[in-house]
């Protein structure tokens, strides 16, 4: 190893993404990924130099001593640095990249472009005229995620017409074929909101709550995630003004109303309250996708997860079967608004006992 590839090597950065070993022309001859650049570029030397020390006949598939320089793109986490990797080894066709040539791709989910879209996944996207989300690296998990949610989202799946039900329209697992255009549109903005958070990429969820003492000084919470993360500057507090006493449905439609009159606040792509078909059966017409989650007894004692309600299907899904960066987002969104509620209540709490 040169001087000056040793000390690249050592300024290599600490976190997720994808390197190129090059020789001296230049030529990208070698592509991997990494959870960690600088250990895994690293660990490359360390092996090859502990590999010609025990067994001067051993081989390498990478021949490090062509290795001039190497290079390097950040990725935001270990899953994307996979998926960029398949892409540029496509792309550079190394001559040391053994795997990731061929035209074997990832899987995506195709929305078909009917008024009812039709939902499917593929490996190769561009066979078929759809718009499509993905890559999924792993696509049997994806399959089974799409499989747990449609009891939430009921989507087509069917060649048939909308007026001639499928076999899944009879076991609750298809809305097209009894709501409207724009309705069952609502079904599928939900799922795509749900495929976002799975993907951690462009979700933007609202979560509420509502808090009280026997319904007394009563107040709700709207906090926001974007990307899987609070957006701390859109969180919003209410008073509840027009529900009296202890009445969670009807508080929680009182400020949604009140937010979605809002027109200059962006709209998410998906909402979520605390409750369960009680809450949400005020709330299916509101024009975005709506989640309840209401916490799951377990024992004597409550724990922290939850069951998912929706609106549109007859089904529920335990948080805890969901693919754990689905689960834990809802479920710290959901604990998010419980806080922000709480600490705004007991504000109120303060003030009145102060003005007493």
């Amino acid at each position: 190893m040169t001087k000056s590839l040793s000390e690249k090597i050592n300024k290599l950065p600490k976190t997720p993404g994808v390197y190129f070993f090059k020789n001296k022309k230049q030529e990208i001859i070698y592509i991997g990924k990494a959870k960690n650049i600088y250990s895994r570029v690293k660990g490359h030397f360390v092996n090859f130099k502990a590999n010609q020390k025990n067994d001067e006949r051993r081989t390498t598939i990478i021949p490090y001593r062509k290795i001039i320089d190497v290079d390097f793109i950040p990725t935001r986490s270990e899953k994307n640095a996979l998926i960029l990797e398949s892409g540029l080894v496509k792309k550079h066709q190394p001559k040391y990249n053994i795997e990731l040539k061929d035209d074997k791709n990832f899987l995506h989910i195709g929305f078909s472009n009917d008024a009812y879209p039709k939902v499917f996944t593929t490996r190769q996207p561009k066979k078929i005229k759809a718009q499509y989300m993905g890559p999924f690296v792993a696509g049997f998990e994806t399959k089974k995620f799409l499989e747990l949610i449609r009891k939430l989202f009921p989507y087509r799946t069917c060649n048939n017409g909308v007026d001639k039900p499928c076999l899944y329209f009879h076991l609750g697992l298809c809305s097209a074929h009894k709501e409207k255009s724009k309705e069952y549109q609502k079904v599928v903005d939900g799922l795509k909101a749900m495929i976002n958070i799975y993907n951690s990429r462009g979700s933007h969820i609202e979560c509420y709550d509502i808090s009280n003492t026997n319904g007394k000084l009563s107040v709700g919470s709207m906090i926001t995630f974007k990307n899987n993360r609070p957006e701390k500057s859109l969180y919003r507090k209410f008073k509840i003004k027009a529900v009296s006493g202890s009445n969670d449905p009807a508080s929680l439609k009182e400020i949604i109303d009140r937010r979605l009159s809002h027109k200059e606040w962006k709209y998410p792509d998906l909402i979520i309250v605390d409750g369960g078909r009680g809450q949400l059966s005020k709330l299916k017409n509101i024009p975005i996708p709506i989640l309840g989650i209401a916490k799951r007894a377990i024992g004597r004692r409550t724990k922290s997860l939850g069951t998912l309600f929706s609106p549109y299907g007859y089904g529920t899904v335990k948080v805890d079967k969901l693919p754990q960066i689905v689960g834990d987002t809802i479920l710290k969104a959901r604990d998010e608004a419980h806080r922000f509620a709480i600490k705004y209540h007991r504000s109120r709490r303060i003030k009145n006992y102060e003005l007493k």
